[in-house]
């Protein structure tokens, strides 16, 4: 078992025609609060919205019954 620590976790715009980030437009999604963050994953809800799921571990503590959350961020497209 690997523990990755992710967090913050960041989103930002991508050249379509590098597919390279665009470092500039870089913003925390999900802040860093003191635990790890890992297992992420996007879905597309809609044409207008996408979810992004995270969840949220403390790492380090073996069998830990220290309640831990997963964290959901909706995104809602508009047109440019």
């Amino acid at each position: 078992h690997i523990i990755r620590h992710r967090a913050p976790l960041y989103i930002a715009q991508v050249d379509p025609r590098t597919l390279r980030v665009i470092r500039s437009t870089e913003q925390v999604l999900v802040p860093e609060e003191g635990r790890a963050l890992g297992n992420s994953g996007v879905c597309r809800i809609s044409d207008n919205e996408s979810w992004i799921v995270v969840g949220e571990g403390n790492p380090g503590q073996g069998i830990s019954w220290t309640p831990n959350r997963v964290i959901l961020a909706k995104l809602r497209w508009t047109a440019r």
